[in-house]
Parts: C-alpha cells; structure tokens; sequence
C-alpha cells in the first residue's frame, strides 16, 4: 500500500461529499512532463490511499480515501463543466472513505508540517508540497497523517467566503460542511448561508412530516442536524431499503427527502429541495437513479420564480426527456409544501395529491 496527495478546493471537496466520497478526480493525462502524465496515474494501485488536503482558505486535512479501481476517463460532470464546455477533472478513480472530515474539523497543514517528513524539509514553504495531487507521500507519514485524521479534535473556524459555481453542477448550502458536524456548520457560516441552510432544514422537515402522515416511511439525507426538539432524522430509515446497484444507493442517500411505501422499501415519491444554482445537479441525481431503478414521481422544491424557471428550462433537456424524468418531476414551491403542512397541523388531514 502507497501514500499519495489529493488537493482538493473547498468547491470540490463539497461536491465529492455529494457523492459520498466515492469518486476521486484529476486532470486529463497530458503528454511530456509537469502534468498528469499516463505513467503518473499507472504509478497509483488499488488499495493506495489518496491523503486528502484541502487548499486555502482552508489549509487542512480533511480525509484519507482508499482506491478501489484503476484510472479511467468520465464524461459525467461530477465536478461541472468547465468555461470552454469541457468536464472537470475527468480522470477517476473509484475511491472508498476511511476518513471524510468536514474542513472545520480537519487537520491543520502547519501542525502536519512539524510532524510529516515530507512537508518539514520545505520548512515555512511546507504547502509547495501540496500544489498539485499524487505526490507520493512516503509511508511512515502517510501512516501517521491516517493517524491524525482519526483523531478527534474540536473545529476550529476559518473564513471561507463563497464557493464558485461551474455549468453541471452547482454546490449547495448544504454541502460545504459534513452534515453530522453542526458546531463545524456553525462556526464558518456566513449570515445569508445561515438562513439558507434554515429554511432548507424547515422544508425537509416539513416533506418528512407530511410523509409520516400520510402513511410513508421516510428518508432524510441530512438527519443528523438538530431540528426542533431533536434531529431531522427522528423517526426515519437509518439507510435504503431497496435493493439496487452501490452506484445508485450512493444517489439515493444524498436526495434529501424520499418517501417509501410503508414496509415495502418502493420508492413513492422523491424530493430535492433547491435553489437556482443546484436545480441541475438534483435533476441529475434523479437521472441516475432512474438509470437502475424506475422513479414514480420525483419533485425539485424551490423558494421562488427564479428557480422554478430555472427547473423549467432544465426539464426541458433532451436527455432528461429521452430518459423519462421529464415525464415523473414537477416542481414544488415552499408555499405548496408549507400549505399542505399547515393543512395537517390545522385540521389533521391534508392530501396526497401531488404528482
């Protein structure tokens, strides 16, 4: 087992987060030296383990992933598209977490540079070694850094300021930071995220509500935050109940409300709460499952005009036609979810009727 650098962004290691840590990517292989060369990708071998640090502002470890397969080139945006229509990061590995810490969390680069070889020699200039990824890392620190990232340790805030958008995809308010770590959410949000991440946390609870009464076992993909006099989470599955490709289990958990036929583990309805920027990585989402396993009716939830015509300009795609998620996704408003909701709490009974 070898050591290897994986430098990631803020940006992408919030999108590698939506997909659960299985993915890692790089730039293309490039001919000569000073880039991804082929043999650089050769030199990584299943079982390595991509140490994971995350670039200013950050300047932390945040993860240790362990490979699983090796190299091969993607078309599939999982990092968006870049100005001249090209994929981002386009060769992958197929990747397993040891260790996925929200950056607040993580470990910091300078106190990694006074214990890892590999960083002390370049003194104050430690962070040279981590300008690009799949450097190897030698083997003692690399165990030692697997050792660090274990430990548990307080967050510690940092400024992160705004994180770019690319075409494909889009961060969410709710993908910067680990979900389980709330103190972490916490201490780098910004006022305006904050509230985002609020009414996010609102219309979830509200969708798993109105499932439970109307007879549903619901999913939460972000059950461990605090909501009301509990979690999100209360009273929802622990994980999915149906049997499906790990690809496509990987999707489900990120969607962030489904409703499941009571005892059955059938997916009835399932719903991506939105704004603008993200309404094509949620309809993605929906496109992938459908993919290895039929959707019945699917829902972007969304807060204003803007996103809704964002949703329906994105529907409108051919291969979101050709697929069929056309056919089974509508779009929802907050005020559709929060009458329904209110419907139940004003007169114990609403209706199923959506879709």
């Amino acid at each position: 087992m070898s050591f290897w650098t994986d430098v990631f962004t803020l940006e992408t290691w919030a999108q590698a987060r939506q997909r659960d840590y299985l993915v890692s990517g790089f730039p293309p292989p490039t001919p000569g030296s000073g880039g991804y060369s082929q043999r650089t990708f050769e030199k990584v071998g299943v079982g390595d383990v991509l140490l994971c640090y995350c670039k200013k502002p950050a300047r932390r470890w945040v993860g240790a992933l362990r490979v699983r397969a090796p190299m091969y080139m993607s078309s599939e945006p999982v990092w968006g598209i870049d100005g001249d229509g090209k994929v981002r990061y386009p060769a992958r590995f197929d990747v397993e977490p040891l260790v996925a810490l929200d950056p607040a969390i993580g470990v910091d680069g300078a106190e990694a540079a006074g214990k890892l070889e590999c960083l002390a020699k370049y003194g104050q200039n430690w962070w040279a070694f981590l300008q690009r990824s799949l450097n190897r890392v030698p083997d003692e620190d690399g165990a030692l850094m697997l050792e660090l990232l274990r430990q548990e340790r307080e967050p510690q805030p940092f400024l992160a300021g705004r994180i770019r958008s690319y075409r494909g995809l889009a961060s969410e308010e709710s993908s910067l930071l680990d979900a389980r770590s709330t103190p972490a959410r916490e201490a780098i949000a910004a006022p305006e995220e904050e509230q985002a991440t609020r009414i996010h946390t609102e219309i979830q609870g509200k969708l798993r509500d109105i499932g439970f009464k109307e007879g549903f076992d619901v999913w939460i993909a972000d059950r461990g935050i605090p909501f009301r006099d509990g979690s999100l989470g209360d009273g929802c599955l622990t994980d999915m109940p149906v049997v499906a490709p790990e690809r496509t289990l990987a999707t489900m958990r990120n969607i962030d409300v489904i409703w499941f036929r009571s005892g059955t583990g059938i997916p009835d309805r399932m719903f991506e709460v939105e704004n603008s920027t993200s309404v094509y990585s949620g309809l993605l989402r929906f496109n992938d499952v459908m993919i290895d396993y039929p959707l019945q009716r699917a829902f972007i939830v969304g807060g204003d005009d803007r996103t809704q015509r964002k949703f329906d300009r994105e529907i409108r795609r051919r291969t979101f036609e050709k697929s069929g998620l056309s056919d089974v996704t509508r779009y929802l408003s907050y005020g559709d979810v929060t009458e329904l909701w209110m419907s139940y709490q004003q007169l114990g009974r609403g209706s199923s009727s959506w879709g």
